[in-house]
């Protein structure tokens, strides 16, 4: 004859729960498109030193695109041209974000990324600077945005650069490797399209 346990209900009950949770993002996997990047999970950590999947900004178009802390050539410009394209836009609160993922998992921290939005002026409620956990997951995203990249030997870091357009399911819709600060006009319309 079973007795009543309440620590073994207990145990149960978590252990469910528990696997709900696996589940859960699992299941949202299935539900994408057989083509969209959010399949891809990348645990990242942002500025503010919290931890986060990408794929919780799924549900609004995304811009993302991959710098360094350190650069002094492209990644100013690329920073520049992203705060002047959602100036020109001026979204809906919560209409888009801005995902910048570092490519130097080494040495860009969630404080010295919060200096970077800072001395930059970005707004925090759409620009998010975050930095994988690790090289490999740093690549997996690389691969995936389709940006090249690799370390010379005085610590500078050639990468290709693009800005990639995510609808909200994670598929690509378009991307610019226009490095200029100015706004890319043909890249703007497309994100215009994707707020519609």
């Amino acid at each position: 004859m079973n007795t009543f346990n309440p620590m073994r209900r207990a145990l149960l009950r978590a252990s469910v729960l528990a696997a709900s949770f696996i589940a859960a993002p699992l299941a949202h996997a299935d539900a994408l498109p057989p083509d969209s990047l959010y399949r891809l999970s990348v645990p990242l950590k942002d500025s503010l030193g919290r931890q986060f999947d990408w794929r919780a900004l799924a549900g609004r178009p995304l811009l993302v695109t991959m710098f360094y802390g350190d650069c002094n050539a492209a990644c100013p410009v690329i920073i520049e041209n992203l705060r002047r394209t959602v100036e020109l836009l001026k979204p809906a609160p919560g209409r888009l974000a801005v995902l910048m993922v570092s490519l130097d998992p080494l040495y860009d921290t969630p404080d010295s990324l919060a200096g970077l939005a800072k001395s930059h002026k970005l707004d925090p409620a759409i620009f998010r600077l975050a930095v994988a956990a690790n090289e490999t997951h740093t690549r997996a995203l690389a691969g995936a945005l389709q940006v090249k990249y690799r370390a010379v030997s005085n610590g500078e870091i050639n990468h290709t650069t693009r800005v990639c357009l995510l609808d909200a399911s994670g598929k690509l819709l378009a991307a610019s490797t226009q490095l200029s600060p100015l706004p890319d006009p043909a890249f703007v319309a497309q994100i215009r399209l994707a707020l519609k």
